[in-house]
C-alpha cells in the first residue's frame, strides 16, 4: 500500500488503470534485484501529466533522461492519449531502440530482443514517443526545443548530471511547466537529493516531496 501516492492521485484527480499499470510493470518493472520492486512513479506521472494537459490547450513537449525499459515513456503517452490533446514525448537513454539485449525481465525467456519488441504490445502508445540513443549531456547539445513543458529526469544519479539536464530543461520553460525528479532519497541518492535541496533554496521553482516508501522518493518542481 502506497498512501502518499493515493492521495497525490486524489489531489491532482487522474488515477492511472491500475491493471493496465500493473501488466505493463509486470514486462517493463518487475526484475531480479535486491530492493523492492516499486513502480509508483508512473502513477506520479501519468496523474500530474494529465492534471497539466487539463490546463493547457496547447501542443506539449516532453522530456526524459533515461529510459531503461520504456515504462516511464509509456505511462506518459497514455496521459497525452488519455486526455486527447497533442503532445510529443522526447526520451534519450544510451541503450538503443532497436539493439537485442537482455533486459533482466520476463522477455528474457524469449531470448534477447529489443525495446522496441518488449513494447510492442503497448504500440499504440509508442506513436508519440521519440526514442533517442545517446549520453544525455551530449544528446541535449544537438536537439532544441521551443519549450519543454513536463520533463521527468531519472538518468544518472550524480550531481553534475542532474544540474546539466536542470540548466537545459529550466530555460525552455515557463510559468506552470513541470519537472519531476526520480530519486530524491537521502542516503541513497544524496547528491540528486542535495541538488533538489538546494534549487528549493533558489525560490525559482517550487518544489513539493512525494514518499513511496523509505527508499524512493520523488520532486515535482514547478516553474514560478
Amino acid at each position: 500500500e502506497y498512501k502518499e501516492i493515493d492521495n497525490f492521485e486524489k489531489k491532482c484527480g487522474y488515477f492511472i488503470d491500475k491493471d493496465w499499470l500493473d501488466n505493463l510493470a509486470l514486462h517493463t518493472q518487475v526484475v531480479i534485484k535486491k530492493s523492492q520492486i516499486n513502480y509508483q512513479h508512473g502513477r506520479v506521472l501519468y496523474s500530474l501529466l494529465m492534471k497539466y494537459l487539463s490546463q493547457n490547450n496547447d501542443e506539449i513537449n516532453v522530456l526524459e533522461t533515461g529510459t531503461a525499459r520504456g515504462f516511464s515513456a509509456i505511462c506518459m503517452s497514455k496521459a497525452i492519449l488519455d486526455s486527447n490533446k497533442k503532445g510529443r514525448i522526447f526520451t534519450i537513454d544510451i541503450i538503443p531502440h532497436d539493439q537485442k539485449i537482455w533486459w533482466n525481465c520476463l522477455k528474457d525467456f524469449d531470448g534477447k530482443t529489443s525495446r522496441k519488441e518488449l513494447l510492442s504490445e503497448w504500440f499504440v502508445y509508442t506513436k508519440n514517443i521519440n526514442f533517442i540513443r545517446g549520453r544525455t549531456h551530449k544528446v541535449l547539445k544537438k536537439i532544441e526545443f521551443d519549450r519543454i513543458n513536463f520533463a521527468f529526469l531519472d538518468a544518472a544519479h550524480n550531481f553534475k548530471s542532474v544540474l546539466n539536464e536542470f540548466d537545459y530543461v529550466s530555460k525552455k520553460q515557463i510559468s506552470g511547466d513541470l519537472i519531476i525528479f526520480d530519486d530524491v532519497t537521502k542516503n541513497e541518492f544524496d547528491e540528486v537529493f542535495n541538488f533538489v535541496k538546494e534549487l528549493e533554496n533558489k525560490k525559482i521553482y517550487n518544489i513539493s516531496y512525494i514518499d513511496s516508501n523509505s527508499s524512493r522518493s520523488y520532486a515535482v518542481a514547478k516553474k514560478l
